[in-house]
């Protein structure tokens, strides 16, 4: 603790209490992404032999009604491409671009967030030091100059909120980074899933 400072005055400044503010929605966007993002599970070898086995053998309607059933980005994705399957190949391509755009945006729901987070807390931290820093000059000017003690003081604390604004930007930096490489590994296997479907609509003649 600085001299002449208490934990409770600390925690009562604005700035510091908009920085914790910003930590806490940086903590609940982080754990809600990693829940659902946890869930995102498929296996594409496996789903894109038994669409191709069901086109073979058991017909276009079962392929579809499979991707209806199962609840996944890839699966979602496959089924807006098999319902368009009976137009031209660039209409189907289209398509499937279409709901990978489409996934793609609620995979990254709030994932933004933390950039946002990581790009302004250290700025929010700096302009607090800045204000912090002018009124301990100002208080010490009022006073005749005459405690330097209690305006380096206050100069500490306002240092405390720069501190404060990294801390919080370097782990909301890593989290976007992270669930960016989790979404857009998602978003490439079913890009390459969805190349593999065209194919298989080529050699059954349905494309």
């Amino acid at each position: 603790m600085l001299p002449g400072t208490t934990l409770v005055g600390l925690l009562t400044s604005p700035w510091i209490i908009v920085l914790l503010i910003t930590a806490a929605v940086m903590i609940v966007v982080a754990i809600e992404r990693f829940v659902n993002l946890r869930k995102v599970r498929f296996d594409e070898s496996r789903i894109m032999q038994e669409i191709e086995r069901k086109i073979e053998k058991e017909g276009l309607d079962s392929a579809i009604n499979q991707c209806r059933t199962e609840n996944s980005p890839l699966t979602r994705v496959l089924y807006e491409g098999l319902k368009t399957s009976s137009l031209t190949r660039e209409d189907t391509y289209d398509t499937l671009e279409k709901a990978q755009m489409k996934e793609r945006a609620e995979l990254e729901t709030r994932v933004g967030i933390l950039s946002t987070i990581a790009f302004i807390a250290p700025l929010l931290g700096l302009l607090g030091t800045v204000v912090g820093i002018i009124q301990a000059f100002s208080g010490m000017a009022e006073a005749g100059g005459t405690d330097p003690t209690a305006m380096m003081s206050g100069v500490a604390v306002a240092l405390l909120t720069t501190a404060t604004g990294i801390i919080i930007a370097v782990p909301s930096a890593i989290l976007f980074s992270v669930f960016s490489g989790r979404v857009d590994s998602i978003i490439q296997r079913i890009e390459i899933a969805s190349k593999e479907l065209m194919v298989i609509l080529s050699k059954s003649g349905k494309r």
